[in-house]
């Protein structure tokens, strides 16, 4: 459980940006989307920051408590807590509230490269089998 600091009372968007894409990269996201209140305000009040995400192969492999680790980190880099959810809860036919305050405002804030990101793969692929260092992967 992460404590907040409270004395902030503004956040922009670009700082969660600027928080944020390191941690969307380091979790392998292919993208995310800020919505519901912070994508429109910058005063603090005592509400969720709220993204939606769209998974990778790395993220789909989360368990239960790996993803709540996961909004850990980003609750304790943006000092916020934070709401992460997963781009395919738009294809179900509940979670209307969800859904509304989504379309009603997002604001795409990562988008991996795809290139990139399969040449990561690759990488990572040939990582595996010794055929490249893992210092190579970083600058990824």
């Amino acid at each position: 459980m992460v404590k907040f600091n409270t004395s902030k009372k503004e956040i922009t968007l670009e700082e969660i940006q600027n928080i944020t894409t390191p941690l969307f990269k380091k979790y392998g996201f292919k993208s995310a989307y800020l919505f519901g209140y912070y994508s429109s305000n910058t005063t603090i009040i005592d509400i969720d920051i709220e993204f939606m995400v769209e998974d990778s192969d790395k993220t789909e492999e989360l368990d239960m408590l790996d993803w709540y680790d996961m909004i850990d980190d980003f609750e304790h880099k943006l000092q916020l807590p934070c709401q992460i959810t997963d781009m395919d809860i738009l294809k179900s036919d509940n979670h209307n509230y969800l859904k509304k305050k989504y379309y009603d405002k997002s604001i795409l804030i990562y988008k991996i490269n795809r290139i990139l990101y399969h040449l990561r793969k690759l990488l990572q692929k040939h990582h595996r089998h010794g055929m490249c260092q893992e210092s190579h992967l970083y600058y990824l």
